[in-house]
């Protein structure tokens, strides 16, 4: 990635398109799904680094600005997921797949 702080979205997408868990996630789908994803979760971080950066408020507050009492429910079925997913993987030592 560039080193300065202008990077584009283009950029972004392919640069976390080259990362592992986005090679999975294209293999288990495929290859448009995985850019789709890409591309929204650039674009997510971005609305949400630039929520922090203006309004000075922490990653839970934006998040709960942006989703609502929904944040609450993302947040219980993502712990629940990944607590069973981290006792699986403590069984056969892999990383989420």
């Amino acid at each position: 990635m560039k080193e300065d702080a202008d990077i584009s979205i283009k950029e972004a997408m392919d640069e976390l398109l080259e990362t592992s868990i986005f090679k999975k996630v294209a293999k288990r789908n495929d290859k448009n799904f995985a850019q789709k994803l890409a591309m929204w979760l650039v674009r997510y971080i971005l609305v949400i680094s630039s929520m922090n950066e203006s309004l000075k408020i922490n990653l839970e507050t934006v998040l709960l600005n942006l989703h609502g009492k929904n944040f609450r429910k993302i947040l219980e079925v993502t712990n629940k997921t990944f607590n069973v997913v981290k006792e699986d993987s403590d069984k056969c030592n892999k990383y989420i797949w």
